[in-house]
């Protein structure tokens, strides 16, 4: 009887060094490309939200290859200013993006950030995980994993506007495919997302401490 082997499998699409860090030492040409396709997808989340939602209204808008949902949040960081209390639920994430979390967290843009993430998540990238608990702790925010699939972002502005992102798409970039997201203006369910993502990190938040 032939054995058979399962080859352990990596979270979300095969990473090329330079879909996660910021082309450090990459050839010239190839910091050049990358730097051209974060642009590209810095651009193309502005234009997304170029007229955001009123109150009860809804913007639904396809993410291409260029652009993630930590584009989109840097996008609604500028245009509305100061998020006091922003809560993440994503399947996972990827390096570029964590230090885009923890930039808005250091230099104020975001008072108070609550992420939840797969289980998934975490026994595929444990020390990406682990980095991110510490700097979480660190600097008194909040993440744990569970079985979760869902990708829900919950924006609460010192302005005053709640907002709710809604869709297939992880925070992290989505290679060569189309993800889809709603942006939705609308303080009840703002809140009733905010409160699930809170509950579900207190159950679990315990457990990182194991």
């Amino acid at each position: 009887m032939a054995k058979f082997t399962v080859r352990r499998v990596h979270f979300g699409a095969p990473a090329r060094d330079d879909e996660d860090d910021d082309g450090d030492g990459l050839p010239t040409p190839a910091r050049v490309k990358l730097a051209a396709r974060r642009a590209a997808g810095i651009r193309e989340a502005k234009e997304t939200l170029a007229h955001l939602p009123g109150p009860g209204e809804s913007l639904h808008a396809l993410c291409t290859a260029r652009m993630d949902l930590t584009d989109v949040i840097n996008a609604l960081l500028e245009k509305l200013g100061r998020c006091d209390r922003l809560r993440i639920a994503t399947l996972g994430y990827n390096a570029r993006n964590l230090r885009c979390m923890l930039g808005w967290i250091d230099q104020g843009a975001v008072g108070e950030l609550t992420l939840l993430a797969s289980i998934f998540y975490r026994s595929h990238n444990g020390a990406q995980w682990e980095e991110t608990l510490a700097e979480f702790r660190k600097r008194g925010h909040r993440a744990a994993c569970c079985h979760s699939h869902a990708k829900v972002i919950a924006l609460a502005f010192a302005s005053g506007e709640r907002l709710s992102i809604e869709g297939s798409a992880n925070l992290c970039g989505n290679g060569s495919g189309r993800e889809q997201f709603a942006l939705i203006n609308d303080a009840g369910l703002h809140n009733w997302h905010a409160r699930w993502i809170e509950e579900l990190v207190t159950r679990h938040e315990a457990k990182e401490a194991d």
